[in-house]
């Protein structure tokens, strides 16, 4: 007989996740173990399996809940029996004590789980939780500026990290400068990062996963939360809708744009607002069955200021998805998650280099993605320490590029502009997750690849162990091979996004990584504080770039023949100090890294390091609680200069018998051979809480860059003109742009 249901809270209807399900037979005796065990995964889900005849008590145990206590009576020994069980929240105040059961000593490799309630502690811009800001403070993740709306994870691109929001792909997770993430992080209920040699379950990309699982609408009564900001603004409202229904609505905007107009005129600033909206309806079919429709849409622009000498530039992105989800449980407690999406993602890059330079920047480029996607996830537990997860995926992509190295309107109107490839991708896996007596936990499994359009196949392994040394020392290690047939190819020469998403094709091979991890955990003073230290080598594969100087035109030619193919290692250390209870709480991380290239077209076929490569990256996050009602929370990065490929002299190549052209030209370096300054910067903000007419409110004072460091996002050459000696001459200069300066903002949030 196996025992299943969904653990959820009684008040809000949200999955309970990692909740502990002890079984006593005939009665409670704390003295002895339980007869059997179990704790709820991301769905709140849970399996009991192998229980006997007889008369058992199940209790349900987590923090901040009233324990549940149930009595069974099982006369049978096949079947399954359903008993869904719901939680009341219970406040308790405690000193500095963890409570930490034992199906979380051994945290997965290279994984890091995140609490919501976390994120509150940090300096925002917007007032509210600001998941990818936390992120870019964790060991091993970084921002290659602060106009980089991607993450870059153990010197992978971000097109390498799979970004899942409930099970759907979102392309581009950021607004600009990692500032907030496209979802509505007020909606989070669980997230996990992980950073490499990520189990079978998951595929598509090389290096990293961010799982991100969005709550569904209180059932309780109409809730919700609005904030008002000097450069944003934001609400979320959620309630029932029926008996069995709910919905949660969230929507932002950032209006700084206008402010700069109204306050800062300096036109060397670039001008940015963003909106989005997410909802998410949950209905309860039956007590074995659940189903979900999310919904999401954003915008971002990013703009040159009136009256810029230099250049004109004009940049969007848009994200749009819509899916379905349905969870169930069948006759033999088996649990399936099936996934219907649609996704579609927009860039639009537009460039005109107005100085007289050597070499022009102009350039124009759309992409336009559409996904339409079926998943189907099963889990099935026979033993409580062994899991089984099998799946299976299918992708149709269909992909419009327009591209050019001048922008006119025509391009966006003519049906002969635009590049059209169609992508067909399957997929499959199977894994096992085994708690082998009381030390060794492990996680092997294989993912199936078939991609159409290069009759593609292959099958990469996947395994992971965690041993427990003693009660608070663990070792881990990990080892992975994955593929990626979506490429996101950027313009080395330009310092603006130029974002391209190119699939593989024939001429495009999809790319490969093998990705080795090892580590260990120490954690002391029960539980308060834990030291982590961990190792990683990546081996990289047919990895996509532009060639030197490429021919932009899309009348002349495929875009393919404008990629080289190189190869690519990352390997480093990373080290975690993280303090966990008290009033102050906090962690120091460091990464020592080193990131490589090497394309036989480009830099002479010499290895290079990307533009994003960091040696050294620090950071310290520290949350203070003074009393009930004041918080005090900093950040501060540092980490070393990104890479640039700067011209280091110049020549001039007389145009003999044609014009007057002086023929000036540039010499440059190795490839990303400039190092610009350090990037450092300090965060802070402060927090007040109190009630007004019984509803919580939150004043807000955050300061952002609080030592105003000019960090740079990007450094090109421009020309000035002087009068000698009756003749005119051209002076080289290096000019750089800064994104945003000291910046402090007040607001406040009310929930109602």
């Amino acid at each position: 007989m196996k025992v299943s249901g969904f653990i959820t809270n009684e008040a809000t209807g949200e999955a309970l996740i990692g909740v502990n399900i002890l079984l006593y037979k005939d009665s409670i005796s704390t003295d002895s173990p339980p007869y059997r065990g179990a704790s709820t995964n991301s769905y709140g889900f849970y399996v009991i399996p192998r229980v006997g005849i007889g008369k058992y008590f199940l209790i349900a145990r987590s923090i901040g809940f009233k324990p549940v206590i149930k009595d069974l009576n099982v006369t049978v020994t096949r079947g399954a029996m359903n008993l869904n069980i719901e939680m009341n929240e219970e406040e308790i105040k405690l000193k500095e004590v963890i409570v930490k059961g034992e199906k979380e000593k051994q945290d997965p490799v290279s994984a890091i789980d995140i609490a919501p309630e976390l994120l509150e502690q940090l300096p925002s811009l917007s007032g509210e939780v600001d998941l990818l800001k936390m992120l870019q403070h964790l060991p091993g993740v970084n921002t290659a500026s602060e106009l980089s709306s991607g993450l870059y994870v153990r010197g992978g691109s971000p097109d390498q990290t799979l970004t899942l929001v409930d099970g759907v792909i979102l392309y581009n997770p950021a607004h600009l400068g990692n500032f907030a993430s496209t979802f509505n992080s007020n909606a989070i209920r669980d997230i996990r990062l992980m950073k490499g040699a990520f189990p079978a379950e998951y595929g598509g990309r090389l290096s990293s996963v961010l799982d991100v699982k969005l709550r569904s609408g209180t059932k309780e009564k109409f809730k919700g939360v609005a904030g008002v900001g000097i450069i944003n603004s934001h609400f979320t409202f959620e309630g029932p809708m029926e008996k069995n229904s709910t919905y949660i609505l969230s929507g932002r905007t950032m209006y700084y744009d206008k402010i700069q107009q109204g306050v800062d005129q300096s036109a060397g600033i670039p001008r940015y607002n963003f909106f989005d909206i997410n909802t998410k309806l949950n209905y309860n079919l039956s007590e074995t069955s659940y189903l979900g429709i999310s919904a999401m849409y954003s915008s971002d622009k990013l703009y040159s200021a009136s009256g810029s000498e230099d250049s004109d530039y004009d940049i969007n992105w848009k994200n749009t998805t819509l899916s379905l989800n349905w969870l169930q449980i069948n006759t033999k407690s088996m649990f399936s998650n099936t996934n219907i999406s649609y996704i579609n993602y927009k860039f639009e890059s537009k460039l005109n280099d107005k100085f007289s330079a050597v070499s022009s920047a102009d350039y124009y480029s759309l992409t336009n993605l559409s996904d339409l996607m079926l998943k189907q996830d099963v889990e099935i537990r026979m033993h409580e320490n062994h899991t089984t997860k099998l799946g299976f995926e299918l992708a149709y992509h269909d992909y419009g590029l327009i591209y050019n190295d001048e922008y006119n309107i025509l391009l966006e109107s003519d049906p002969f502009a635009e590049t059209e490839i169609t992508a067909i991708e399957a997929a499959g896996y199977l894994q096992f997750e085994s708690q082998i007596g009381s030390r060794l936990k492990t996680n092997v499994g294989g993912r199936f690849y078939y991609f159409r359009n290069r009759k593609f196949f292959k099958v990469e392994p996947r395994v992971s162990a965690s041993f427990a040394i003693t009660d608070n020392i663990f070792l881990k290690g990990a080892y992975a091979i994955a593929h990626q047939f979506l490429h996101l190819i950027v313009r080395n020469d330009i310092s603006l996004p130029t974002d391209l998403w190119f699939p593989s094709t024939r001429k495009v091979n999809p790319g490969r990584s093998e990705q080795y991890v090892g580590g260990f955990d120490f954690s002391f003073d029960e539980s308060r504080y834990v030291i982590s230290l961990e190792g990683y080598y990546k081996d990289m594969e047919n990895l996509h770039e532009f060639r030197d100087a490429p021919n932009m035109n899309v009348l002349d030619g495929s875009i393919e023949d404008q990629f080289v193919e190189g190869e690519g290692e990352s390997y480093g250390v990373e080290f975690f100090f993280n303090k966990r209870a008290g009033d102050l709480t906090g962690w120091l991380g460091y990464t020592l890294s080193w990131t490589k290239r090497r394309f036989d077209d480009l830099n002479g076929g010499q290895i290079f390091a990307p533009r994003y490569d960091r040696r050294h990256d620090v950071s310290v996050v520290l949350a203070y609680r003074i009393n009930e009602n004041w918080n005090i929370g900093m950040t501060w990065l540092f980490a070393s200069g990104q890479g640039f490929t700067f011209p280091t002299g110049q020549f001039v190549f007389d145009n003999i018998g044609l014009d007057d052209d002086p023929g000036l030209q540039l010499n440059y370096t190795e490839r990303n051979e400039y190092k610009l300054p350090d990037y450092h910067k300090l965060d802070l903000n402060i927090t007040y809480k109190f009630k007004m007419y019984e509803l919580p409110v939150q004043v807000y004072l955050n300061i952002y860059n609080v030592y105003n460091r000019k960090n740079p996002f990007a450094h090109y050459i421009s020309y000035k003109t002087v009068e000698s000696g009756g003749e005119t001459i051209r002076i080289p200069e290096l000019k750089q742009i800064t994104l945003f300066p000291l910046l402090p903002t007040i607001g406040f949030n009310i929930k109602f």
